[in-house]
């Protein structure tokens, strides 16, 4: 088996200033999907360099569910992006819950497509509160600029079997976020969910998934 290709630095760098620069929000997630897409799992989770993509990926299904006007990735370290709305620029951090130890840079794609057992839906379901509590503690040590909100892609997908007893999950999983966030969404199964606004309990959602993701 050949080995994957190495990305280099220079066209790392040369998208990473693309995807800086503000973009209509449907044209910043077609750009990104283009440069995602072509990679092979071993790369894009794989080699170092590669976060700010994923932090693109969520920065534009986020943008495009929020009908935001612009999106761009933050050139400083912290946060990750920033949309526009209506003239009001809204900055986040960006970040993924998965099943502890997950290092899917080591996973191979599968040649076919295999089962994937209703057991499997339910333990990762349940992984998700600890999932969420990783990620959240980890977040809410760090430093930020005031107004900042928190974005948090849940890559522990069920199918949509639980999405009734997800939502207060979710909820109670990013509940420690609230006061260090201005605002705190959480993406899961398709959709963005609004969990909390000024320290406060919200409920809104808004399907990011569209039909060429798949």
């Amino acid at each position: 088996m050949s080995a994957p290709i190495h990305i280099p630095r220079r066209t790392l760098d040369r998208w990473r200033s693309e995807l800086s620069d503000w973009m209509d929000a449907d044209a910043f997630r077609l750009r990104v999907d283009q440069i995602i897409r072509p990679l092979s799992r071993q790369v894009f989770f794989g080699q170092a360099g590669l976060a700010f993509l994923r932090d693109a990926w969520i920065a534009a299904r986020a943008a495009t569910a929020l009908s935001s006007d612009l999106v761009r990735l933050v050139p400083a370290d912290r946060p990750d992006f920033e949309i526009q709305i209506d003239g009001e620029i809204q900055q986040f951090e960006a970040t993924e819950a998965d099943q502890e130890g997950r290092r899917r840079g080591d996973e191979h794609e599968p040649a076919e497509l295999t089962p994937d057992p209703a057991e499997k839906w339910r333990e990762r379901f349940e992984a998700i509160p600890a999932a969420l509590d990783r990620v959240v503690t980890k977040k809410i040590g760090k430093d930020y600029p005031p107004g900042v909100g928190l974005m948090v892609y849940v890559n522990l997908g069920c199918y949509g079997a639980f999405l009734d007893e997800g939502f207060p999950i979710l909820q109670s999983g990013t509940a420690k976020a609230k006061d260090k966030f201005r605002i705190v969404f959480v993406m899961w199964e398709g959709t963005l969910y609004k969990l909390w606004e000024d320290g406060r309990p919200a409920s809104s959602q808004w399907q990011y998934s569209r039909m060429d993701d798949f």
